[in-house]
């Protein structure tokens, strides 16, 4: 029983923990991005809620059950981890994804902007010439297909 409650109580410091550190890495990205000092962050003005800790307490929870308990995460870091990632990058994932594409292919030797020329890879393909394939902006003329 104690060591239930010692595992709740570390579970929720963790999800805290995870979710204030979250919160001041945005906060500095954001900064950075306006061209301030990403540096100086007044850490009163960050608040957490309630739901802010719920990811991460649902982690915990879920760590135990197959298949991630194959991974032997304790519960405390599971939860740290999740609000982490949550609140650092869950509100931004497609600037995440963004300079994840940017890193891959500057590794790989490839140059993005030119991947990318005219919304499309450079070297088109044979589905894109013969018009099979449509957009989803011009699939239906920008109308709603009728059933």
């Amino acid at each position: 029983m104690l060591g239930r409650l010692r595992t709740a109580f570390l579970v929720l410091i963790g999800a805290a923990f995870g979710a204030v550190l979250g919160r001041v890495i945005l906060d500095a990205r954001r900064r950075q991005e306006a061209g301030l000092d990403p540096m100086d962050i007044d850490i009163r003005r960050v608040t957490v809620r309630p739901q802010d800790l719920v990811p991460g307490i649902v982690a915990a929870l879920r760590v135990n059950d197959a298949p991630w308990s194959w991974l032997h995460i304790p519960s405390p870091l599971a939860a740290f981890g999740v609000n982490l990632g949550v609140a650092a990058f869950g509100g931004d994932l497609a600037a995440l994804r963004q300079s994840v594409e940017r890193a891959a292919t500057g590794a790989m030797g490839f140059d993005p902007q030119e991947m990318w020329a005219h919304g499309t890879w450079g070297a088109s393909s044979a589905v894109v010439e013969e018009d099979i394939y449509h957009t989803p902006d011009d699939a239906f003329d920008g109308h709603a297909r009728s059933e």
